[in-house]
């Protein structure tokens, strides 16, 4: 059985040890959730108010399980590793470092086709006639390894203004309507770093960003693909307002972009959450590392 990465990201709940299980209980839940321990891959903790002692931290790590505590962005803040780590994740990490630069360029080329066919499924969304749809789906289907033509460049600039108008450009140090993406990119990107860690990964290990002082090259790398669902609820957001020149992050706002953590998509096990979409994919670049080819596989906007 594979082992599992258990989120809690809901305050109120305790953790205890019964007889090699992790039970988690919460005073408003009538039946508690037993967790066998040798099949917990990593617990990621998003809450707040959160109840556990040392006694699990030591029943955990001893499994070879790694512990995640979160910060109020919802990113990784700390990391609680064994001393000895279980094989899988030692495995794991070895074999993003063993990662060839070809796979590694074919990874990329994957991750941008994907990223410009979500845009055009975003436009054409909105914009059913929009002539850039099949602008956009033939850049997709023309993207070389490693993205050698900057087809993602071109994209983002035709569908940037396609979606929000033609005087729209993508800055994130100005205002307007990117207020509103940087916003949501920033719950995306606390997604995919929790989804790296989670999975035994090392989020400062990339496939194509490498700036020096970025500290999760890789969870950029790994956030294009999801980063249309953003722009649809950006998109969806701005409708609501009536002055798209004077933004403010309001909390009601900002409530309505982290529902991006929710949002229901289609993969091959049936309709889940973006969050739990998320995960799976990084699952999937950990078989790619593994069988040393591309294994990527990315959820879907329709079906659910």
């Amino acid at each position: 059985m594979d082992r599992q990465i258990i989120e809690i990201s809901n305050d109120g709940f305790s953790l205890c040890l019964h007889r090699g299980f992790i039970v988690i209980e919460n005073k408003n839940i009538p039946l508690a959730t037993k967790i066998p321990l040798d099949n917990i891959l990593s617990l990621v903790v998003s809450a707040n108010d959160l109840i556990f002692s040392k006694n699990v931290i030591n029943a955990i790590t001893e499994q070879g399980a790694n512990i995640i505590c979160c910060g109020r962005n919802y990113v990784p803040s700390s990391i609680i590793i064994p001393c000895e780590g279980h094989w899988l994740v030692a495995s794991r990490v070895q074999k993003q470092i063993e990662c060839s630069k070809p796979l590694q360029k074919n990874l990329w080329k994957s991750i941008v086709q994907n990223k410009i066919y979500n845009q055009a499924t975003v436009l054409k969304y909105f914009f059913p006639d929009n002539k850039n749809v099949e602008r956009l789906k033939f850049l997709a289907k023309d993207v070389l390894s490693n993205d050698a033509r900057n087809n993602e460049g071109v994209a983002a600039s035709i569908y940037f203004k396609s979606l929000f108008g033609k005087n729209f450009v993508r800055d994130r140090l100005s205002g307007d309507i990117n207020i509103l993406l940087n916003y949501s990119y920033i719950v995306l990107r606390a997604m995919v770093v929790r989804a790296i860690c989670g999975n035994g990964l090392m989020p400062f290990l990339g496939l194509k960003h490498c700036a020096k002082t970025n500290t999760f090259p890789l969870a950029d790398d790994l956030m294009e693909p999801f980063r249309p669902w953003a722009d649809k609820l950006v998109f969806e957001e701005i409708n609501r307002l009536v002055d798209i020149q004077d933004i403010d992050l309001t909390p009601d706002i900002k409530r309505r972009l982290t529902r991006l953590i929710s949002v229901p998509v289609k993969t091959d096990k049936g309709c889940v959450s973006l969050n739990d979409a998320v995960f799976d994919f990084v699952g999937r670049l950990v078989s790619s590392f593994e069988d040393k080819k591309v294994q990527l596989k990315y959820p879907e906007f329709d079906g659910c």
